[in-house]
């Protein structure tokens, strides 16, 4: 065979391996790149993985510690709850003629009895007790209890925030009441910018709107409503260690609790 046959035969089988390759390329590149991605993913879920278990070990240990230490803290939360109660108890007889106001007679009847006291006696008679704002840190005695706070350290941030929204609601609708005998003028609390920002600390939106949206017994229906969520956020937080823990980590109520200090500080 001649030189020339041997050089043709060399180019031919050269661009046969060329083509050869150029098909099997991309295919084979392909599946590198796959396998490549795939190991990367299963060492990044694999460390996702353990980070996921650590986070979960360390709770875990928290919950157990707080489950160990929990029986000396129950009969803390126990009393706690019990105070916390038998204050509201309180409240509701100091308030429950203005309660019952609301419930009776119609925002119109109670905003005439303001401008001519003489002439709705009927109606005075249930306001009659909330008439002086110097007197009111007597009336509420209950309300304003020396060493309270100490309590919000055993009760976790939301059942505080209900405790709180009652009692604040309670001294908030009593004030407005003591302005109106000064001004002749009916301060309605449904419409009150104070009011409806202490519900909705501890209300749904729904639940507000149905509230102020009552001509009579809103105030009762609000009131009933909050006894309820702090009966059963009670209930959760008496029933253990972790409900103890959920509700001592409710960053919402806390924030929530802030706002209504400062709506019931608004005059």
């Amino acid at each position: 065979m001649s030189n020339s046959w041997l050089l043709l035969a060399f180019i031919v089988a050269q661009g046969v391996i060329g083509y050869v390759s150029l098909r099997l390329l991309p295919s084979t590149l392909t599946k590198f790149v796959e396998k490549e991605i795939e190991r990367r993913s299963d060492t990044k879920l694999e460390k996702v993985k353990a980070e996921v278990h650590g986070a979960y070990g360390t709770l875990k240990s928290s919950v157990d510690l707080l489950s160990a230490t929990n029986s000396h803290l129950q009969p803390e939360v126990i009393e706690t709850v019990k105070t916390l109660w038998n204050l509201i108890v309180t409240m509701k007889g100091t308030f429950g003629p203005l309660v019952t106001c609301d419930q009776v007679f119609l925002p119109t009847e109670i905003a005439e009895a303001f401008k001519n006291e003489a002439e709705h006696k009927s109606i005075i008679q249930f306001l009659e007790p909330y008439r002086d704002d110097a007197t009111m840190p007597m009336q509420n005695g209950a309300v304003l209890e020396p060493g309270l706070d100490r309590h919000r350290l055993f009760c976790g941030d939301r059942l505080w925030l209900i405790f709180f929204a009652i009692r604040a609601i309670y001294m908030r609708t009593s004030m407005l009441v003591s302005v109106s005998f000064k001004e002749h003028e009916y301060r309605d609390w449904r419409k009150d910018g104070g009011v409806k920002q202490l519900l909705g600390a501890a209300l749904k939106p729904d639940v507000v709107a149905q509230v102020t949206g009552r001509e009579t017994g809103g105030l009762s229906l609000a009131v009933d409503q909050l006894e309820a969520e702090f009966l059963h956020e009670a209930t959760r937080v008496m029933s253990g260690s972790k409900a103890v823990a959920d509700s001592l980590s409710d960053v919402q109520a806390v924030m929530l609790l802030e706002n209504a200090k400062i709506a019931a500080r608004k005059g």
